[in-house]
Formats: structure tokens, sequence, C-alpha cells
């Protein structure tokens, strides 16, 4: 422990201290055999201890030692515990990485170090990013980025959702990150490039207008509810600036570095591929301790469990990892199905646009 210094009735963590991040499960790797058998995803507990402390505090230190400070501070292990996968394959199906770091997701709210907030001893921890995005799902339980930094992620070469390398779909055909823009700006930008020649035409863009403050209107309902600590929509992100809810403001007629599928058939496919797909899925089940089964209030002759809806969808740059997708079978309220809907019609837009 650390030298009995607490913040909230919790103690600060300290690189002098014992805290502990232990079996923060799952890391889904791809692992061997190699192919054909495999490779297979399998879940790996991470672990770490705060004596493997970096970037914290400078000027304010507990028993002679730098305290962990929020959105700065990680634990780097020499051995995390997921050694066995392999780099060969990918690695974790979110960051591609092998021994990450293990950074806080939570922190005290009410005191700071060198103008940060703390962490403590049993504040959520998320482990084996690339950057400050995680591989250990599910969502943590407060934002990761906010669009400044989602933005700065993105320019630097980052996936601002799970902190990887920027993803094909991701890239104009230069290489570098289409604009990150928040979920509203995008839908607007789209919307007013609708064609508007006729009635008809008008009308649909009308229907499209009022979709997207339908869906904005449910989505800041659901934020709320979440934030109150009642149940709420899985199917929506946290914050709509945070890393994974900010979308790349890809044009219409857009192509990856191949020039044959739109960034949208890219995404698809990579989710598609080996591992990726079943990782979310297993993810999602182990997150909740038990296989996902369909909710009550479901609706019936909608998409079956094994369909994943993406909440930043592929179209606008949307990243594979568990923390955006949302198994259909969990969405067991009207008011979740609404949004997914609407995001569904949204999603045509760009077949309007000349």
């Amino acid at each position: 422990m650390t030298k009995n210094v607490f913040a909230e009735k919790w103690e600060i963590a300290g690189n002098n201290g014992m805290n502990k991040s232990i079996a923060r499960f799952p890391d889904v790797c791809l692992s061997p055999p190699s192919p054909p058998a495999g490779p297979i995803p399998i879940p790996y507990p991470d672990t770490s201890f705060s004596n493997n402390l970096k970037e914290g505090s400078e000027t304010v230190l507990i028993g002679g030692k730098p305290a962990a400070l929020a959105q700065k501070s990680y634990y780097k292990e020499p051995m995390l515990g997921n050694e066995a996968a392999t780099r060969t394959f990918g690695s974790s199906v979110v960051t591609h990485q092998i021994t990450g770091k293990t950074y806080f997701q939570a922190w005290c709210m009410s005191v700071q170090f060198e103008g940060k907030n703390v962490c403590r001893h049993f504040d959520i921890t998320t482990s084996n990013h690339a950057s400050y995005v995680g591989a250990t799902p599910p969502a943590p339980a407060l934002e990761t980025l906010n669009a400044k930094a989602a933005k700065a992620a993105a320019k630097a070469g980052n996936c601002p959702c799970c902190g990887g390398p920027l993803h094909e779909w991701q890239k104009d055909p230069s290489g570098k990150a289409y604009p990150v823009v928040k979920e509203k700006t995008f839908w607007t930008n789209k919307i007013k490039k609708m064609r508007t020649g006729n009635a008809a035409q008008i009308a649909n863009k009308a229907l499209y207008e009022t979709t997207l403050k339908r869906m904005l209107q449910l989505k800041a309902k659901h934020r709320r509810l979440r934030k109150a600590g009642k149940p709420a929509c899985p199917n929506v992100h946290n914050n709509d600036n945070q890393g994974c809810a900010m979308y790349f403001d890809i044009p219409k007629g857009a192509r990856t570095s191949g020039g044959v599928n739109t960034p949208a058939q890219e995404a698809k496919a990579a989710f598609e591929a080996t591992g990726v797909k079943d990782g979310c899925i297993l993810a999602w089940e182990t997150g909740k301790g038990s296989p996902i089964r369909r909710g009550p209030n479901a609706v019936a002759g909608k998409k079956s469990y094994h369909s994943l809806n993406h909440l930043t969808p592929h179209m606008a740059g949307g990243c594979n990892e568990p923390s955006n997708v949302c198994p259909q079978d969990v969405m067991d309220t009207g008011e979740c199905q609404e949004i997914e809907d609407a995001q569904s019609i949204l999603e045509n837009v760009n077949d309007c646009i000349p």
C-alpha cells in the first residue's frame, strides 16, 4: 500500500504502493495454431501493478514517489498476461498489442495533483493499450478521449477509438486521416448536400432532418439516464465527444488505397475477418458473465444475436472494437431499436447526394 493518503475514502495509487489491476478480462488476442486451423481468438487476463507506474506526478509525491494522474499515468508491465498470443497474427483484436499499457478509466473528481485528478485503488482500469484507449472491454464508465484528443490522435496516425494505427477505411488516398467531426456535424453536412430539385427530394430531405433530430434527442436522453445510474440503451456511446463516438468526415465516392472498396466495404470486410467479429461477441459475453440472450422486449423479426450493430457506422470510419459494437439481442427497449432504425435510414444519405 502507499503511505495511507486518501482521496474520497479510497487510497491514492502511487509508485511506492501495491495497487493491482488483477486479471483484467478479456483481452482477446489472435493466437496459435497457424492457418489453416488458426489463428483463434483467445481471451487473456491482464494483470499490472502500481510499482510499474509511468508518467506519474512530478512535484506532488507520496512517500517520495509519483502518484497516478488521470489521463496521463499508466502501468507498463514486462509481463502482462497475454504473451502466449502472437504478433504475427495481429495480437489483440482491438489494439494489435501484446504487453501494452494499463490506464485508469475513472478517478477522484474532487482531488487533483498538478492540475489533474488523482487515481485510486479500486478505480476502473483497462489494459493492453497502444495509447490511451485499451483492449479490455466492455466500454469504461467514463469517456476515454475528448474531441480535441480524438482529433489529435487521428492526426498522429492513430484510431481515436482503439488506439491502434489508423484503419484503412479511416484514411484518405494520401494516407492521412479524414477530418474528425462530431456525429451531428457529420450527418448535418451530408443532409445539406442532398438533392432538392423537386418536391419529392425536398420532402425526402425534410425526412432526414427529422430523423436526425429524433435520433440525437434519444441518444441525449439515454446518456442522461446512464449518467444517473438508470437503465439505458447500450447502442449509445457514453459521450458524443469521446474517441469511439467521433466520426470521420468521409465524402461520397471515396475509395480505400486499393481503389476498389468504399471505406464502409473495407471496414465490413475487416470485421468479418478471422477472429474480429468472434472477438467482439466473446468480449460482450464475457463482460456480462453469461451468453447474451434476447431481452424480454426485443422486437420479434429483428436481426438475430450474431448481427452486431456499430454505434459509429462504418461509413463514418467506425472502429471494429467491442466498445463500438452492440449485439442486436441486448437492444431490448423500443427507443433503443428506434435509434438503430434511425441510423439505418441516415446511412442511405449518400444515395441522395448528387
